[in-house]
């Protein structure tokens, strides 16, 4: 029999060894959802013995860690705004990074009763569009992504934290969705250079599905393709956020204003690092 206590530092040992930063922290988090418990549960409970399913459950876990697996894949969960999203490899992880286009948004339109209509373009998880109704409940969305999986955890993501007739997700390209009715849009598109993937660690390369992480023409290729679409479907008055990476934040910042829009303001994330454009038609 293992004690919770013991196969934490079995865990500790095990990831360690293989690199994993967070070692402890990430074996209590394994713990914790097999057993159903809080982290001041777990501390209470540090000498109760695990079942043998139990500890085989958290083994398996380990195995999959170590081969450098997202702890989100292998939960199928990821915390975002002020839900927790199911997650599986046919979409992007969800990133506390993405959360300031819902701070920008807000701070944008601070009017919660506004009635308006968004468009979440690559919306994978689902998580902003689902996050941004939530906070708007009169307005209603859409969300656009090119892969049937992915609108499948969308869905499965808008069944179990809204479930409601405000929101949609539809199978469609979202650099040639008609996007002419649309208030606001957000999109957080493919922009990481294809070219820097093996600077990227194991976790993303490996296992996060490329299509939604990788662009051509140094990362550029989608915010050009959007941007296009959005004049074809031309909306006075439209705003448009971007999540952006690190280093291209004139580059699209140019491509706004050559395509009249007037910038409206530019967000940092977590780390002080600029990742979101807001834009407005004009």
């Amino acid at each position: 029999m293992i004690s919770v206590r013991e196969a934490l530092t079995i865990g500790r040992k095990q990831l360690t060894k293989k690199g994993v930063i967070n070692s402890l922290l990430e074996s209590r988090l394994l713990i914790k959802n097999i057993l159903h418990i809080s982290d001041e549960d777990l501390i209470s409970t540090s000498e109760i013995f695990l079942s043998e399913s139990q500890f085989e459950t958290f083994q398996s876990f380990l195995e999959r860690r170590k081969k450098y697996e997202p702890i989100a894949y292998i939960l199928n969960k990821r915390e975002f705004w002020k839900d927790s999203f199911y997650v599986n490899n046919s979409t992007l992880i969800p990133r506390p990074d993405s959360e300031i286009i819902i701070e920008m948004v807000l701070n944008l339109i601070p009017n919660k009763d506004s009635k308006l209509k968004f468009a979440d373009l690559g919306t994978g998880s689902g998580c902003l569009i689902i996050s941004l109704l939530k906070e708007y409940k009169y307005s209603d969305g859409i969300g656009i992504d090119n892969s049937k999986e992915a609108i499948k955890v969308a869905e499965k993501n808008k069944n179990t934290l809204s479930n409601n007739k405000r929101l949609k997700f539809k199978l469609a390209d979202f650099s040639t969705f008609n996007t002419k009715e649309f208030d606001v849009i957000v999109c957080n598109p493919p922009y990481v250079n294809k070219n820097d993937i093996n600077n990227m660690q194991k976790d993303v390369t490996s296992y996060e599905p490329h299509q939604a992480i990788f662009a051509d023409e140094e990362g550029l290729i989608c915010y050009k393709k959007v941007i296009q679409n959005l004049n074809k479907n031309h909306k006075c008055g439209q705003k448009v956020l971007f999540e952006i990476g690190l280093g291209q934040t004139e580059a699209v910042s140019n491509l706004l204003k050559n395509n009249d829009f007037r910038l409206i303001h530019i967000g940092d994330d977590v780390s002080g690092i600029p990742r979101c454009i807001a834009a407005e038609k004009i």
